[in-house]
């Protein structure tokens, strides 16, 4: 069964890296996907960690690269699809994720740049098969 929560915040940044961000309370609290690319190209020490692509980080710090294997933002809802085997990593127990995003329009569209962004960073293979924003 997906995980479901509703949004009532969702924001960007780009000062230390590129950020796309939603969180369930307005002070960040509760569930929460935080996805993040570097600002320039993945380095010799990226490539080697598996760091040369984007990062996914849940509200309990889960962290996993690369694992967006799908996202479609439709009209104010987001819909993720991970890679299996980052379930663990993320601390999560299923790979579809639905979010309403009761946010303004401003920041939903906000949000599609900075995720097609952070999305198509680094290694092609470890980028989503499916991206529409």
């Amino acid at each position: 069964m997906p995980i479901e929560f509703v949004a009532q915040v969702a924001g960007v940044d780009d000062e230390y890296c590129l950020v796309a961000a939603v969180a369930e309370q307005e002070d960040g609290t509760g569930r929460a996907l935080i996805f993040q690319a570097g600002l320039e190209a993945p380095d010799d020490q990226d490539v080697r960690l598996g760091h040369d692509t984007h990062c996914l980080v849940t509200e309990t710090h889960g962290t996993a690269y690369g694992c967006v294997r799908e996202l479609t933002i439709d009209g104010n809802r987001l819909y993720v699809t991970l890679a299996e085997h980052a379930l663990a990593d993320l601390g999560l127990d299923d790979v579809e994720i639905h979010v309403e995003l009761a946010v303004e329009p401003e920041s939903i569209d906000l949000l599609r740049g900075y995720l097609d962004r952070i999305l198509t960073y680094g290694r092609p293979e470890a980028q989503p098969t499916v991206l529409r924003t």
